[in-house]
């Protein structure tokens, strides 16, 4: 009896359509959607809910009071609602009058924008509504959203921005989003709290200088305008929080890459990816914009982990179901390896389109996906 040549049945494996291939597609996604199971079960179980709500909900109050809002000693406590403030003195301003509304209805109505948030960026993103549940569940999404961490509207705006083409109505159209005076603002809300973002910023002056100079003057006329509530003291006061928070022996700031690498080479590679998004070509701006922005992370949690979704929307699905469970396994070798392979695969995908899950109609979206002005 003649048996199949191995190469012939690694083919057919790896051909999309064939039964093999589905098999090893759903065996891939049920083995990465237990794992985000499981992480789930965790966080629910351990993680202090709506923690990144409460700390400057708690900042805002103890400013208000007259205290300090940029607590030093913040950075020896463990896990909980006592970690340190970290968002820019303007923001105090505005979680304030948060501080009126009790926390437990408070918590409930943050979560409840954050998942409708969420689930209008994968729509974005021209996920279907079948996975979307399954999508919520992976730990970078799930995080963010029991965190109430603000990165999810951020990759939101962030996706609205970089990946607002029309998609069979999946995605807004691109008419409304070309405007600088709709593009300017959403940039803005990508690093106006998370100031180590300004990727999005960045990428806009080259192509869309309109927008990014709206974005940088909304972001300049919200610190006019709150200077007179905050003072200029509390600026020094944040810049030396944020010294501190760049301290590799901080462990809560995550596994950046001053914790693997001197901090000069470190700084350099941040700096190297900031200035790497300015030369991203428009048409490939989501993707590549957010694997530089992982990689450039002065600090990294799994919500950051987010902006490497428009990369593995468009490499081969298997590739990025592994990396889908690498994430999920919430160890540092495992986010490591998970932002290597998707990185990998973008950007030998120019030349191997067989890493591409539809290379031809990959290469019609990029087209459609200039946008105008």
């Amino acid at each position: 009896m003649n048996s199949e040549a191995p190469a012939a049945v690694f083919r057919r494996v790896l051909s999309v359509g064939e039964p093999s291939n589905r098999l090893l597609r759903i065996g891939l996604g049920a083995v990465a959607l237990t794992a985000s199971l499981a992480a789930l079960v965790r966080l629910v179980d351990g993680y202090p809910w709506g923690v990144d709500l409460v700390i400057p909900v708690q900042a805002a109050g103890r400013w208000l009071g007259g205290g300090r809002a940029y607590v030093p000693e913040a950075f020896a406590n463990g896990p909980g609602y006592d970690l340190p403030f970290l968002y820019p003195p303007y923001a105090l301003p505005l979680f304030a009058p948060f501080t009126a509304v009790p926390l437990q209805p408070l918590q409930a109505m943050w979560f409840a924008a954050s998942l409708t948030i969420a689930v209008a960026a994968c729509r974005w993103l021209g996920i279907g509504w079948r996975w979307i549940p399954l999508m919520l569940v992976w730990p970078p999404f799930a995080e963010g959203l029991i965190a109430a961490n603000i990165q999810v509207a951020v990759f939101a705006a962030f996706v609205l921005v970089l990946n607002g083409a029309g998609n069979g109505g999946r995605r807004p159209g691109p008419g409304r989003l070309a405007s600088p005076l709709v593009r300017g603002p959403l940039a803005a809300a990508t690093t106006f709290l998370k100031v180590s973002q300004p990727h999005v910023v960045v990428h806009l002056l080259r192509w869309h200088r309109r927008a990014a100079a709206i974005a940088i003057l909304a972001i300049g006329s919200l610190v006019v305008v709150t200077l007179p509530l905050t003072g200029t003291t509390i600026w020094t006061e944040w810049i030396e929080q944020l010294r501190r928070a760049a301290n590799p022996g901080w462990a809560l700031g995550g596994p950046t890459l001053a914790r693997y690498l001197p901090s000069p080479i470190s700084a350099l590679v941040v700096l190297a990816c900031l200035a790497a998004v300015f030369f991203v070509p428009r048409a490939h701006a989501a993707r590549w914009v957010g694997v530089l922005l992982v990689l450039g992370a002065p600090s990294l949690h799994t919500y950051y982990l987010l902006f490497l979704l428009p990369a593995m929307l468009h490499i081969r699905r298997e590739i990025a179901l592994v990396a889908a469970l690498l994430v999920a396994t919430y160890t540092e070798p495992g986010w490591w390896l998970a932002i290597v392979i998707v990185v990998g695969a973008l950007a030998l995908s120019r030349s191997h389109a067989g890493l591409l899950e539809r290379p031809i109609e990959a290469r019609a979206g990029d087209l459609e996906a200039l946008p105008a002005g």
